[in-house]
């Protein structure tokens, strides 16, 4: 017995002497490749050996992030983001983003906008991580929203604009000096995203419209926006719904399409008050909506430019089965630039604006949600969504920790 324990005190003191930052890469990424984000983030503050592995060397490393909120603020170098679920901020320095409106987000991507003597945008896509950035063609101020399908330092992305009410589209890819406009028969859309390949946009009625992107890639090289072909689905509503009071949202989550339904108040006094959300999932055998009643381990993060799904198990937290959401207006077709007027509004109007947020929480799995209400903040546009990488917050927390 004495020699076991004596033959375990050796081996405990071997483990003790080990020097860990000279495991080999090969055996850090088999272990590192098997944590969630924030157990990434955690084990990259050991040594700058592990750092570099985490935020270099994994597999997908450049995919793999945080979800923050961008507070708005177009007159400013510095922009505020919050990081809701490690409870964090930051401040930002983005020269690149003075006097430019955020209009959205594509994964670490923001989507920039600058207003030119009320007719014209220009647009930009920047990536305040890495610092590189992409300049779009100028076009019409007339479309409140940009929807991507990829990430902009690859050459095969497509650009959609869009303008619901008015159902106009227009499209951009990589190398062209122009855009592509086309408008749609029908009725006015609520919301756009792409998913699996194609471009989908719901209308009021729930019906769906899909563009492949093969279509617009060779639409645009022949220039011909008749040749944009466009299916338009009818789609079945598993449950009846009000179009008053309703804001829709798509989500791409994991190759599924889903629908998330934002129910509101409609009276003038109860304005930009939410007070309940349905979710559903496009049956695309059956052209239906599905009810979701559990998401999961998903965790949704909606807002008017741009949502997202992210796995809770992947990024380690105990939150599931929830939607994160910014305080959007109820007008899909408003933006930023027309809303300067809300700044201040509730003092010129003497209106009680105490406890008004700019984002909430809303927990699928919380009964009837019955006393729910959330109620946003009328004196400024909402913020947007936007990932902070995980190669990111490593080096950030390496800094902080040495500079201190």
């Amino acid at each position: 017995m004495m020699g076991r324990s004596r033959n375990r005190r050796r081996k405990q003191q071997k483990l003790v002497n080990l020097d860990w930052t000279e495991l080999p890469r090969g055996v850090l990424e088999i272990i590192f490749e098997r944590l969630t984000v924030t157990d990434c983030i955690s084990v990259s503050d050991v040594c700058k050996a592990w750092r570099h592995v985490v935020a270099q060397e994994l597999a997908g490393w450049q995919s793999r992030g945080v979800p923050w909120l961008m507070m708005p603020g177009k007159d400013t170098e510095v922009r505020t983001c919050i990081s809701i679920l490690q409870k964090q901020h930051w401040d930002i320095v983005l020269p690149e983003a003075y006097g430019r409106y955020c209009w959205g987000s594509y994964q670490d991507w923001l989507i920039l906008v600058k207003h030119i003597d009320c007719f014209y945008l220009e647009i930009s896509l920047l990536n305040p991580f890495s610092r590189n950035k992409t300049d779009l063609p100028k076009t019409w101020n007339f479309y409140h929203k940009i929807v991507l399908s990829g990430l902009p330092i690859l050459e095969n992305y497509v650009c959609m604009l869009v303008h619901s009410q008015c159902r106009e589209l227009s499209f951009w890819v990589p190398g062209a000096e122009s855009w592509l406009k086309h408008k749609l028969d029908g009725e006015p859309f609520e919301d756009a995203v792409f998913c699996d390949g194609s471009f989908y946009l719901i209308s009021n009625d729930y019906n769906i419209w899909q563009i492949k992107s093969a279509n617009i890639f060779a639409s645009i090289r022949t220039y011909d926006a008749y040749e944009v072909k466009i299916d338009c689905h009818e789609v079945i509503m598993s449950e009846e719904q009000e179009n008053s009071g309703v804001l829709k949202y798509l989500v791409e989550s994991c190759g599924e399409l889903l629908l998330v339904c934002r129910l509101y108040n409609t009276k003038a006094e109860a304005i930009l008050e939410t007070h309940d959300f349905k979710v559903y999932s496009l049956d695309f055998s059956l052209m239906s909506w599905k009810r979701v009643h559990d998401l999961g381990d998903k965790i949704l993060f909606l807002g008017k430019c741009c949502s997202r799904s992210v796995s809770s198990t992947e990024l380690g937290v105990a939150m599931r089965n929830c939607i994160y959401f910014s305080n959007d207006h109820a007008a899909p077709w408003w933006n930023e630039w027309d809303s300067d007027h809300l700044y201040g509004i509730s003092a010129r109007h003497n209106l009680n604006n105490a406890g008004r947020k700019d984002w909430g929480v809303f927990s699928l799995g919380n009964g009837t949600h019955e006393d729910f209400c959330f109620r946003g903040n009328r004196d400024r546009w909402g913020p947007i969504w936007l990932t902070c990488p995980q190669w990111w917050c490593c080096r950030k927390l390496a800094v902080n920790r040495y500079s201190n």
